[in-house]
């Protein structure tokens, strides 16, 4: 029994070591991780988070008039191409034949002498004719038949050498070659007409049909980015545990260091991923003369679903792909749904077949007998490709605003200039009040005291009412509305960050390591930015949760007062702004359950970071 004993002695005596040297291993952030993950609220504040920022960023994929795959003509395409290389070559004729004189008295005339986006001289004005000719020709070329395409030599063989002829500076020759580019482009319209479907007894060239993701042309490198980025931070407590376990095999020395490698990593294959998207086939090719919105042009048919590579066929093959809620930001109907239809979910937004309300608000006021007599006619529903039916619950799950438009697009899109106006104001007045509060802080003397004095005048002033003053002064031509927000905000509510930031460089600067750092012959910059801001992190990242909060809240205020954002842009402000008819009450109600979510989960991560930051929480 006493060898049992001592053997069980010993095993806890064992455990409590290891247990007490795992304990003494962990560092300041580990122990403030560790808070955090007690605290279900911070949880759910940031998962709840999480979504947004995700619906945000995927905006393009839940909600888009674009579809992702189509395998189609465009004929409306083909013919705008085809009928629009004599106006381009025609373009090009008629700056051969001026002087540059002539060419900069003409800019002068209309205006446009040195606006950004106006070609300075000839040169520069013929490369833009050039890719414009280029586009149409790679328009056309892709929906001709292979036979066909070859006659397209005859008109890129004048309009070479027109070029060269320019360049090597005979002008005569030039225009010459121009001139028979022109005409050999009126030809190419007459003799490459495409046979229509809709009129089948006409003659014409069977268009072949190719693969497009319309959906990917759209996105720009700098979406590509986020999306790359924000697909490793979701996906963080899956990989992040494994690369823990497998490639540092649980050393937590090495998991320390690691820290800033893995958040560089991420980091460095998001603008990877961006780069390499700015190569891709699929970058820019939305630019090249897209004149087809798809949803239009397959109901009017000026665009037809076919194979890929094949010619029209009556066996038309549907192949389509579209997000999950087939409609664009922008996108208006022009029938009776047009202006305020409730949620689909709603009894009161069931229309009939002829396109008159069954119920609710709506159908007694078109019941009410007008004092004119006039009766307003009803108007069917359109159904478009990729919508669901007139009264489906999912057609139009947040309802319409005043002009038509899916309020559930607009809610997801416009999420991405409130979310984003919360961050980038809160980092930029973050980076201005730690700059300043740190040069007060440490320095002190009469450079703390004009600095607190220029921070009372400020915070003296209605910080509301600047920013107002501020946006009602700047040009959303010269200015970007977002822009102006973002720095606005920043400029006027740096003061309480510079606050904090001076009260702990106050308690710090007579530490021995500043003192040590000063002996060493540092310079004031290393000794700030390197060894005492570090130190005084903790309540920055209190305030800086809080300030993406305020600035979500101000952002909304500034559009819903009419100085934000500009249609058809969107924001959860500017949306709630669209209608202050309690009728209509889907305006106001789901833009502001986001922002009350929203602020609120921010507040919630703000104070939990706030606890998990204080030392007498880690006992």
């Amino acid at each position: 029994m006493t060898e049992q004993a001592e053997q069980s002695g010993a095993a806890a005596r064992a455990e409590s070591e290891e247990l007490e040297a795992t304990i003494y291993s962990k560092d300041y952030w580990d122990l403030v991780f560790e808070q955090l993950g007690k605290r279900p609220l911070f949880k759910l504040g940031m998962a709840v988070l999480a979504l947004l920022y995700a619906s945000a960023i995927y905006a393009p994929f839940l909600a888009n008039d674009r579809p992702l795959v189509i395998e189609a003509v465009d004929l409306k395409g083909y013919r705008a191409a085809i009928s629009s290389l004599s106006a381009v070559t025609t373009g090009m004729a008629g700056l051969m034949k001026m002087s540059e004189e002539e060419y900069t008295e003409r800019l002068r005339e209309a205006g446009t002498l040195g606006r950004e986006g106006v070609p300075a001289d000839r040169a520069a004005a013929l490369v833009l004719e050039e890719r414009a000719a280029e586009q149409r020709l790679t328009v056309v070329r892709r929906a001709l038949p292979a036979a066909e395409s070859d006659r397209l030599g005859a008109y890129e063989g004048p309009v070479s050498a027109a070029l060269a002829a320019f360049r090597r500076g005979d002008a005569t020759a030039a225009v010459e070659a121009a001139t028979e580019a022109k005409t050999v482009a009126r030809g190419l319209r007459r003799e490459l007409a495409a046979w229509d479907p809709r009129s089948p007894e006409k003659p014409g060239i069977r268009l072949v049909g190719h693969r497009r993701w319309p959906l990917l042309e759209a996105l720009s490198a700098k979406e590509v980015f986020f999306m790359v980025l924000w697909g490793f931070i979701l996906a963080w407590p899956a990989w992040n545990p494994l690369v823990n376990r497998r490639l540092l095999a649980g050393d937590r020395e090495r998991i320390r260091r690691w820290r800033r490698r893995k958040a560089l990593g991420v980091g460095g294959a998001a603008l990877a991923c961006a780069l390499l998207w700015t190569a891709s086939p699929f970058h820019g090719e939305a630019g090249s003369f897209d004149t087809a919105p798809f949803k239009g042009a397959l109901a009017t048919g000026d665009m037809w679903l076919v194979p890929a590579g094949e010619p029209i066929s009556e066996e038309m093959a549907d192949t389509l792909v579209w997000t999950p809620v087939a409609y664009g930001a922008a996108e208006t109907h022009s029938d009776a749904e047009t202006n305020f239809r409730p949620p689909t979910w709603s009894s009161h937004a069931r229309i009939d077949g002829e396109g008159r309300y069954e119920s609710g608000p709506r159908k007694r006021a078109a019941d009410s007998e007008d004092p004119t007599g006039y009766e307003v006619p009803a108007v069917p529903v359109e159904i478009r490709p990729g919508e669901p039916p007139v009264n489906h619950p999912l057609r139009r799950i947040a309802g319409t605003d005043e002009l038509g438009r899916d309020f559930f697009t607009r809610i997801l899109w416009g999420g991405r200039v409130s979310l984003m106006v919360g961050i980038l104001s809160a980092a930029l007045l973050t980076t201005i009040g730690v700059v300043i509060g740190s040069i007060a802080g440490y320095f002190g003397g009469w450079v703390d005291i004009a600095i607190m004095r220029l921070i009372e005048i400020i915070q003296s002033l209605p910080a509301f009412f600047l920013i107002l003053m501020a946006m009602a002064f700047t040009d959303p031509k010269v200015v970007p509305p977002i822009v102006a927000i973002v720095v606005v905000i920043a400029l006027i509510r740096w003061t309480g960050t510079a606050r904090l930031v001076r009260g702990e460089f106050l308690r710090l600067r007579e530490q021995e390591f500043v003192l040590a750092s000063e002996a060493l012959g540092f310079s004031d910059a290393r000794t700030i930015f390197r060894h005492v801001l570090p130190n005084a992190l903790s309540p920055v990242l209190v305030s800086a949760a809080f300030a993406v909060a305020a600035g979500i809240l101000t952002e909304s205020a500034i559009s819903f007062l009419g100085f934000g954002t500009r249609p058809p842009e969107a924001s959860w402000g500017a949306l709630v702004n669209e209608s202050k008819n309690p009728e209509f009450w889907w305006i106001q109600v789901f833009p502001g359950v986001l922002i009350f979510i929203t602020v609120t989960c921010y507040n919630l991560v703000g104070e939990a970071i706030r606890d998990a930051l204080d030392p007498k929480m880690k006992l």
